[in-house]
């Protein structure tokens, strides 16, 4: 009996004692999944994706869309790396942004190769100088990325959670039981609400080839999922070129700071373009009132100093922010560290204060932040003088934000909006990818209010006849009822 008992004890040491010092680790985990001999990969699959910072209400979920195709082709030896999504509406009826609504499914094609970064899918590729270190990084958020990035810095070999650097981020990186990548950390940095948490799962491991790959992949972001996708095909090895297009090696590196211009649309009326969107300086008797300030606080200070050169003499008193999204909240921290007070409309400014209050431990230069002055709009808000009148306007139920405002000059007959028709280049009118339910929302209210606009300055588009939107989206018939 006793040499029983001792052997069943000798049996439970020795099973701790393997269970103790299992190889765990990057160098374990290179060996479980297949990564050391692994020069590429291709793998695709289907499921949804969320547009962040484009929720419908402030401080909710992200919009869903359905992913028809999700294909991703790595190469980690250039390193070079090419997604490929076909995404269709996900949202019935549309609710939020994201470049909602879809007329027809939309194809989005990024690419990174070495230093330099592109987009597909127009006539010829369009350069993103911008955007080379966030997708470099994506390289190395992949499963095997991870693995292979973890091994080349040095990462701890005797744990199962473990830290790396990825284009200058710490990564944090968690294995499960069998040393698969499991989950994958990080933060990132939005302008709107400063330090974002990122978390990427990869389970369901399934053997492809000589390599273990995870067949279901979910991103979130600030708490709110980004990405859920089942993976069908992978491709141990593929053949991945991408080859750097003559005119995207041969762009510029992208300025320092912003450009801006500034174009006199009116007297006292200022459409200032930069960094791809537009605000609109508005000249009272004795300030100035800015219609949006999007984009980035480094946007906000270049259109601010440009304006105040163009009127030297009346202070920029207000801006008017039309949602809350963070493309179009972005600049609004710089506002408020010049002691300019925002006006948004009720729904939003808890959200503001809140998202304001931050950590924001990895900007670079972040605004000295006075406190937030916030005035807000119910329906209606009028601001008035001798010389100019400016009518803010809330759009009720309105499919892209829930506290979205418009603004009018009744006098010039100008209409100032976020989203719903972006006008395009040239001397086309119709936007035939975007569906008409946004717009013809906003032309229902523009007729219930009885205003009269002759021209719309969007943000994100020129100052066009108001016409063009009716005729973008076969509303011709709202004319009559906005005369």
């Amino acid at each position: 009996m006793r040499t029983m008992t001792a052997l069943v004890a000798s049996l439970a040491l020795a099973i701790v004692v393997c269970g103790c010092t299992r190889p765990s680790g990057a160098a374990a985990a290179a060996d479980a999944m297949g990564a050391r001999n692994l020069s590429s990969i291709q793998f695709s699959g289907s499921g949804t994706n969320y547009a962040f910072g484009q929720a419908y209400s402030p401080g909710g979920p992200w919009p869903r869309f359905e992913v028809k195709t999700y294909t991703v082709a790595v190469d980690y030896q250039t390193p070079a790396m090419k997604l490929d999504m076909l995404r269709a509406q996900g949202e019935h009826p549309p609710r939020g942004g994201g470049a909602q609504p879809f007329a027809s499914d939309q194809r989005t094609t990024q690419v990174v190769s070495g230093k330099n970064a592109w987009t597909e899918g127009g006539a010829q590729p369009a350069p993103n100088p911008g955007a080379v270190t966030e997708r470099l990084r994506q390289i190395w958020l992949t499963p095997h990325g991870v693995v292979k990035a973890a091994l080349a810095s040095g990462a701890p070999a005797d744990s199962n959670v473990f830290t790396f650097k990825a284009e200058d981020r710490d990564v944090k990186v968690t294995l499960n039981q069998q040393n698969l990548v499991e989950k994958v950390e990080y933060l990132t940095t939005n302008s709107v609400v400063g330090d974002v948490p990122v978390e990427l799962t990869y389970s369901d491991y399934a053997p492809f080839g000589n390599i273990q790959f995870p067949k279901h992949i979910v991103e979130k972001q600030d708490g709110f999922p980004t990405l859920d996708i089942t993976i069908n095909d992978v491709q141990p090895n593929a053949a991945v070129s991408l080859p750097v297009p003559d005119n995207v090696a041969s762009a510029p590196a992208p300025p320092a700071t912003p450009m801006a211009t500034i174009d006199k649309v009116g007297d006292g009326l200022w459409s200032l373009n930069s960094a791809g969107t537009r605000s609109l300086a508005v000249e009272f008797g004795d300030h100035i009132v800015m219609l949006e300030g999007p984009t980035s606080d480094a946007r906000s200070k270049v259109v601010n100093d440009l304006v105040r050169q163009t009127v030297p003499n009346k202070p920029i008193r207000y801006v008017v922010n039309t949602h809350a999204h963070y493309d179009h909240a972005g600049g609004l921290r710089e506002y408020v560290a010049e002691g300019i007070t925002v006006i948004t409309h009720e729904s939003n400014k808890a959200f503001l204060e809140q998202a304001w209050a931050r950590p924001r431990t990895l900007e670079d230069t972040a605004p000295t932040s006075n406190t937030p002055m916030i005035e807000t709009v119910g329906d209606k808000r009028v601001l008035s003088d001798r010389t100019r009148t400016i009518e803010l306007y809330h759009l009720p139920g309105h499919g892209h934000h829930t506290g979205q405002l418009m603004a009018y000059l009744p006098k010039e007959r100008i209409l100032l909006y976020g989203d719903g028709y972006n006008p395009p280049a040239g001397d086309e009118i119709r936007t035939p990818e975007r569906g008409p339910e946004y717009a013809a929302q906003m032309v229902q209210r523009v007729q219930e209010l009885k205003l009269s606009p002759e021209r719309i300055a969007p943000v994100h588009g020129r100052v066009v006849p108001y016409k063009n939107l009716l005729m973008a989206f076969n509303l011709d018939g709202g004319v009559n009822g906005t005369r």
